[in-house]
């Protein structure tokens, strides 16, 4: 696999696999809407990354990034994978690859580029980064949406690895939101000291940092040590002057301090216009005092703006990484002939194929799915089983199925589940009481199989033929 030092030797590697034209360069664009307008509509047409300068107001060089891994040939490129390969076998070569996965510790190199500029005392300013106003509703700066937060466990010593929303709040102040997950209870273990927890923000990451940083692996296991197991290299980093908290080396910008209970100190948080694409929390939230700020030359701020889940978001890792925990909870429970899984709307939607060959195998991978650890909690509403003969990576194919292979009365279940607090759809009586729940929708839309060899046939070409055509063609026509 390949091993990238940092964001810029990444970038390096995508013109070098897919050409010039996968980084497109944009020079004086608005940090206040125009950035994050210009990343939406690319992300539309699944356009290549956009690499913003010339910001108005700040020096040029001080950069933005989006839509680094927009598309299914750069996340093959970040994988190390060859950039044609199909987004099917992305997911199955991850899921092979996690089932092999050993954390692979992190390595203290002493130095390295982030500490090119250091700022403490009066020179302290997060106003000097042109972190964007993503979206019109938002109510703030947002320097932290493909950011790594660090903290440590002060029993253990174990380093988490977080990625969590970071608004700028002033020239030394930080604000994030972060739900309870291992993040928040290693806070909450100072703040039960009566201390200030240390923290740091990482903004600008090469992929893999960023990719295991929403992995979520259990308690006690670093996510630096996730990522040298995808790298199969050790994650190089450093220790700031007196801190016990490891910075990757190679970052763009490290911002140090330290966060307090908030009963302590609170700050009005939000609203942001979150990956479900809509606006559902503004509150008084967590605040880090920012006590040091280390850049590289030239820093890039990554951004992955939220955007409706229709959308291609700029890191499609996390439906990729989605897909593949499903599929390995298939392979683990004993759910046979899986050909494939496949996330949709960032996780909402899951996908699977099978080949049928016995009677109860569908709806055995429909409920299998549905009760995975890496979707019980979340969002996750529709589970969707499919005849391996649709393609699942084509929403028109699935379509088709769910509107030709489906009998409303019989092929659809709703399980109880709860929901996570930033649904949308959760009554404002019910968000007051706390009730999350919500429920998950089963649809088995695969041909009957007690009589599926007496299915009407499909009138289209087999993939054979429809290749030897687009190969003949190629040169002439679009295909």
């Amino acid at each position: 696999m390949t091993v990238f030092k940092d964001l810029r030797d990444y970038l390096d590697e995508l013109r070098a696999k897919l050409g010039d034209d996968a980084i497109q360069t944009v020079s004086g664009a608005s940090r206040d809407l125009e950035i994050g307008c210009l990343s939406e509509l690319n992300a539309e047409r699944e356009g290549p990354a956009l690499l913003f300068d010339d910001i108005p107001g700040f020096p040029r060089g001080f950069r933005v990034l989006t839509n680094y891994m927009g598309t299914a040939a750069s996340c093959a490129v970040a994988l190390g994978l060859a950039p044609n390969i199909s987004k099917l076998e992305i997911v199955r070569t991850w899921k092979d690859r996690s089932n092999r996965l050993d954390p692979v510790p992190y390595v203290d190199v002493g130095k390295g580029a982030i500490t090119e500029n250091i700022l403490e005392g009066d020179d302290l300013d997060l106003r000097i980064f042109p972190a964007p106003q993503w979206h019109e509703g938002d109510g703030g700066h947002y320097i932290g949406t493909a950011d790594l937060v660090i903290t440590r466990d002060p029993d253990s010593g174990w380093v988490n690895v977080g990625t969590y929303r970071a608004c700028v709040q002033g020239k030394d102040r930080l604000s994030l939101w972060i739900l309870n997950n291992h993040g928040r209870q290693i806070a909450a273990k100072y703040w039960a000291r009566g201390q200030a927890c240390p923290i740091a923000v990482v903004v600008g990451c090469e992929p893999t940092l960023t990719t295991a940083a929403a992995m979520s692996p259990p308690e006690g296991v670093c996510e630096f040590d996730l990522a040298g197991a995808l790298r199969g290299k050790p994650v190089e980093v450093l220790y700031p002057p007196g801190s016990l908290l490891p910075v990757p080396a190679y970052a763009e910008i490290v911002i140090e301090g330290e966060m307090p209970s908030p009963s302590e100190e609170s700050v009005l948080e939000g609203p942001f216009g979150e990956w479900t694409g809509y606006y559902t929390h503004s509150g008084q939230e967590t605040v880090v005092r920012v006590k040091r700020i280390m850049h590289r030359n030239n820093p890039i701020i990554l951004g992955a703006p939220p955007m409706i889940p229709t959308i291609t978001p700029g890191d499609q890792a996390v439906p990729l990484y989605g897909a593949c925990q499903v599929w390995r909870h298939l392979d683990k429970s004993g759910v046979e002939n899986v050909r494939g899984v496949w996330a949709y709307g960032r996780l909402l939607m899951f996908v699977i194929a099978v080949k049928q060959t016995a009677p109860g195998q569908a709806r055995r991978a429909l409920t299998t799915a549905a009760t995975s650890t890496h979707t019980v909690g979340g969002m996750q509403r529709y589970y969707i089983v499919v005849d391996d003969d649709i393609d699942i990576t084509d929403i028109n194919h699935v379509l088709w199925a769910l509107c030709t292979r489906v009998r409303p009365i019989e092929s659809i279940e709703i399980l109880n589940s709860l929901t996570t607090i930033i649904d949308p759809r959760i009554a404002p009586d019910l968000r007051a009481k706390g009730d999350l729940s919500m429920g998950k929708v089963l649809i088995d839309a695969c041909k009957p199989f007690d009589w599926i060899d007496k299915y009407p046939g499909q009138n289209r070409f087999e993939e054979p033929y429809r290749s030897e055509i687009r190969e003949r063609w190629s040169s002439r026509l679009r295909l």
